[in-house]
C-alpha cells in the first residue's frame, strides 16, 4: 500500500523561473541541501525520459536514487519517477509531481509524493516516518524558494 502525501509552497516567482530551476541539474548545486553530486545520465535536452543519478547526505551516509522524467508540460507539470532497485535503498519507487500555478506574479507550486514497493513492513514505518519526508521535501522546496527569490537570473 503506497505512502502518499502533499506539500505546498508559495514562491514569489513566475512559474516559467520556477520550472527553469526545476530543470535545470546544474542549478540545483546551487540550492538543494545536502546534495553531493548529479550525475546526467541520458545526452540532449531535459525532457520525457531524461535520467540522472542524484547523491544526498542523509543521516551522515551518501544514499544515491536514479531518477526519470516521466512527464513534462513546460511551466504548468514535472513528473518524475525513482527506481529504488537502482539506487542505494535497493527497493520501493517514488512518483514525484510537481504543478505550478500562476498567483499574481507568484507561483503556486504543490508536489504530490507517493512512495510503494518498499515491503509491509517498510511502508509501516514509512507511514510512522511520513512527517519526516515531508519536512524534507518542505526544506528543499524553502531552499529553492530562496534561490529564486534572491537570484535575478535563476
Amino acid at each position: 500500500m503506497a505512502i502518499q502525501f502533499t506539500v505546498h509552497k508559495e514562491i514569489a516567482a513566475s512559474p516559467d523561473r520556477v520550472f527553469g530551476v526545476l530543470k535545470d541539474l546544474e542549478a540545483a548545486r546551487k540550492w538543494m541541501p545536502n546534495l553531493v553530486g548529479i550525475e546526467k545520465l541520458s545526452p540532449g535536452r531535459f525532457g520525457v525520459g531524461t535520467k540522472w543519478r542524484e547523491t544526498r547526505r542523509m543521516f551522515g551516509r551518501d544514499a544515491s536514487e536514479l531518477f526519470e522524467v516521466t512527464g513534462l508540460e513546460p511551466n504548468k507539470s514535472l513528473e518524475l519517477y525513482v527506481d529504488g532497485t537502482q539506487g542505494s535503498s535497493k527497493r520501493g519507487h517514488y512518483r514525484f509531481r510537481y504543478q505550478l500555478e500562476p498567483v499574481g506574479g507568484k507561483t503556486a507550486l504543490t508536489m504530490v509524493a507517493e512512495i510503494g514497493g518498499m515491503g509491509f513492513l517498510l511502508e509501516l514505518f514509512g507511514r510512522l516516518m511520513l512527517g519526516s519526508f515531508k519536512k524534507a521535501i518542505t526544506s528543499d522546496l524553502d531552499a529553492m524558494a530562496s534561490y529564486l527569490e534572491g537570484s535575478k537570473k535563476a
